[in-house]
């Protein structure tokens, strides 16, 4: 027998009116996910909404609450400035607390931009398991070392050194196992074995790359658009041992700053290649060498094909995109000139 749905507040509050986002209600598996007027008490937010569950059980209304969580932390690519543990409640929910912390969790909200995308991302994830265990493993890399859009600015930031000390290697070391678990869990790896390796001569194996590419598609992944790859400073050990990939320089390309845009392909296997013999399976003379921009560029890959699986890789330039083209009168677009 089917359980009646009950009603959870979250905390989560939208910022009023938001453009390019996805509009309610937004369908989990066992749950959904809607916008309703922010509640009274507390009043922060003008023109707020408030994310609320519908769900048969707190457990399950939970595990939503914190996937959308996790995808809005996939969404936005950064930590969270301020860690808040919201708990999705009721007034009888959750039984392990007492009145008074239910009456406790009504006041914790957080407040902040793209809830609802999160919310529409979170509903498709939801709908296998392993995409579930992908957002968490995405959001636990962050958990151990993440780094701020802000601070890899190329003329702002400072240089983000190789640190000298082992609990920081072991640190970065486990934040890639992490990120790179992201694209095994959705089976986008390199496959490739002792008989038919990733590389010969330095070079792709044509039938593996092939492979990856064709698994790639068929994950709708655009193997047209290049991932962008961070290099800062002079080379070092692990570049040294294993060449990055070639690509094409990033319009910032100076100096100590080396970006490059290269192919997902080649940004997968050099990913898998820093999990497996840099950072897993025991310490090496190249654990040593790691540093943060190898941990960040291994999560941009984990974000990347794991947000364009799920269909929200680049969600608001889409949507400007639309918006504007609807914006435009029919007869306009049909008067305008063609352009060869």
């Amino acid at each position: 027998m089917r359980r009646k749905r009950q009603k959870f507040w979250t905390g989560m509050q939208t910022l009023g009116d938001e453009p390019y986002q996805p509009s309610p209600p937004f369908k989990g598996a066992g749950w959904e996910a809607a916008l309703v007027p922010q509640r009274k008490t507390p009043h922060t937010i003008y023109n707020g909404q408030e994310v609320v569950l519908l769900a048969g059980s707190w457990a399950t209304a939970q595990r939503a609450l914190d996937l959308i969580r996790g995808c809005h932390t996939l969404a936005k690519g950064d930590p969270d400035v301020f860690k808040i543990q919201l708990i999705a409640n009721n007034d009888q929910e959750p039984d392990w607390a007492d009145e008074e912390e239910r009456k406790a969790l009504l006041t914790k909200t957080c407040g902040t931009h793209d809830f609802p995308l999160a919310c529409a991302i979170a509903a498709k994830a939801s709908r296998r398991r392993q995409w579930v265990y992908a957002v968490a493993r995405y959001e636990f890399s962050l958990s151990l070392y993440s780094v701020h859009h802000v601070d890899l600015e190329p003329w702002k930031s400072p240089h983000l050194a190789i640190s000298s000390f082992p609990g920081d290697h072991v640190m970065l070391a486990h934040a890639i196992i992490s990120a790179y678990s992201v694209v095994e869990d959705i089976g986008l790896t390199v496959r490739a074995s002792p008989k038919k390796p990733s590389q010969i001569d330095g070079k792709w194996n044509p039938q593996v790359k092939a492979d990856l590419e064709h698994r790639l598609t068929q994950a709708g992944i655009d193997l047209s658009e290049p991932i962008l790859w961070t290099a800062r400073g002079g080379k070092r050990r692990i570049e040294i041992r294993r060449p990055l990939p070639a690509g094409s320089k990033a319009p910032w390309f100076a100096w100590i700053v080396r970006d490059t845009k290269i192919p997902i392909v080649d940004a997968i296997a050099y990913s898998e290649w820093l999990r497996s013999c840099v950072a897993s399976h025991g310490v090496k003379d190249l654990t040593r060498a790691l540093s943060p921009y190898d941990v960040i560029n291994v999560q941009h890959v984990a974000r990347r094909v794991l947000l364009d699986l799920l269909g929200f890789w680049r969600w608001h330039q889409k949507e400007r995109i639309q918006t504007m083209k609807a914006m435009v009168p029919t007869d306009a677009r049909l008067r305008a000139p063609v352009v060869p």
